[in-house]
């Protein structure tokens, strides 16, 4: 499988799982929050937010994977996005603030993703655009 066809199939699979998780997150942001070992949000249109976030960068991810030559320059915005949401959570949990579940979701859906998301990109920012037909075949 090349690159490019394996970087689809991956954006897809990215785009699903943010918008899996961001359902349930704007739907019903507390039961989220316990669902992960964490008390009711006090404010929970933050959650709420971060999920509007999320399912808009599932949006993007998607879009990506339309064409992921084409949209090569937003596949760094796929794990940029990863890793400030890593980190925030990394450093909630490291300080006590976000339950060990949540930061168990974060490895499993933001870290492990973030040096493949690179490798990605890299690999397509040294690729070749592939000959595509341009206008009527004669």
């Amino acid at each position: 499988m090349n690159t490019e066809r394996w970087a689809t199939w991956l954006f897809r699979a990215n785009a699903v799982i943010n918008w899996v998780l961001a359902l349930r997150m704007v739907a019903d942001p507390g039961g989220m929050a316990v669902m992960f070992g964490g008390p009711p949000p006090n404010y929970p249109f933050i959650v709420r937010l971060w999920g509007g976030f999320v399912f808009m960068f599932g949006c993007m991810f998607w879009e990506v994977s339309c064409d992921v030559f084409a949209k090569r320059a937003l596949v760094k915005y796929n794990w940029i996005e990863k890793t400030i949401t890593g980190a925030a959570v990394t450093l909630g949990w490291a300080a006590g603030e976000a339950p060990a579940a949540l930061m168990g979701m974060i490895v499993m859906t933001n870290w492990i993703w973030v040096p493949v998301l690179i490798y990605v990109g890299v690999a397509l920012g040294r690729g070749q655009q592939p000959a595509r037909a341009v206008g009527p075949i004669s």
